[in-house]
């Protein structure tokens, strides 16, 4: 899909030396209330508050940004599922902002390395959510035992079960983790679908062409259906996702051209009596 953006080439240069400078900024900003809220809450082990004010921090970098949006739909069948396992899509590092646009509640379970990033990724640790090292037998194992703790305490997890970004921004094999915890737990899989982020970050790149994004909560995926299968239930999940996001695309485009051939035919309409055209 090509990109939306309304900026040209200097106006994207500019964006972006008005951009980074503000996120930089903001972070440590905003890491001041986000410590004052985890010092205060130390009593709620689900660490609702401070969730929902990273969700806010993280959020407002692509919901607020000038010629972006965030559209959210269906939020209702992720908040209705109770604890369960979030998957989705992977396009791009924007994926967390979007997801954060939510506003739903869970722990993310993410790569190490995001966690040691200045303010916002120390905000990752105050909020408990789950540090994993890719490829790291050990560090995948305390994964798992971390993620499993979570279930029991009756909390919800988000993993983008590619495992990283996808280069075409097609859905890419999944790896069995999130699909292997939710019927170990009995736990609903609640599919999430992500359009629009890789035009605005594609992998390894740092130019931010900001347009709108859009985000699809699918239905929860009952996982008791499956028994003990994990590898049927990913296969299954992989296939409503895949259905779930191309029918998302479509929408989307769909919405792209209406508003082109919109624009076109009020550029093209004659002028009526006592439009000023037609003086």
């Amino acid at each position: 899909m090509p990109s939306r953006t309304p900026l040209g080439a200097v106006g994207l240069r500019v964006y972006n030396a008005l951009y980074w400078p503000y996120l930089a900024l903001t972070c440590v900003i905003f890491f001041v209330p986000a410590l004052a809220i985890w010092a205060l809450t130390l009593w709620d082990p689900k660490k609702r508050l401070l969730h929902a004010f990273t969700s806010f921090w993280g959020a407002h970098y692509l919901a607020w940004a000038p010629f972006a949006s965030v559209k959210v739909s269906n939020r209702d069948l992720g908040l209705r599922a109770g604890p369960c396992v979030y998957v989705s899509n992977h396009q791009s590092m924007v994926d967390i902002l979007a997801v954060f646009a939510t506003y739903l509640p869970y722990r993310w379970v993410s790569k190490r390395a995001n966690f040691f990033a200045p303010f916002l990724g120390w905000t990752m640790w105050l909020n408990g959510y789950v540090p994993l090292k890719r490829g790291h037998l050990p560090s995948i194992r305390r994964m798992l035992r971390r993620c499993e703790a979570e279930l029991r305490a009756g909390n919800s997890l988000f993993l983008f079960p590619e495992g990283t970004r996808s280069d075409d921004g097609e859905l890419k094999a999944f790896y069995r983790g999130a699909f292997w915890l939710a019927v170990r737990h009995g736990v609903p899989v609640v599919p999430v679908v992500i359009e629009g982020t890789r035009d605005i970050l594609p992998k390894r790149r740092l130019l931010i062409r900001p347009q709108e994004v859009r985000v699809r909560v699918l239905p929860p995926v009952d996982v008791t259906a499956f028994g003990r299968d994990d590898r049927a239930l990913r296969e299954a999940v992989h296939e409503r996702m895949a259905d779930g996001l191309a029918e998302l695309r479509r929408s989307f485009k769909a919405v792209g051209l209406a508003s082109t051939e919109a624009h076109a035919s009020s550029r093209a309409a004659p002028a009526k009596a006592g439009d000023p055209r037609s003086a």
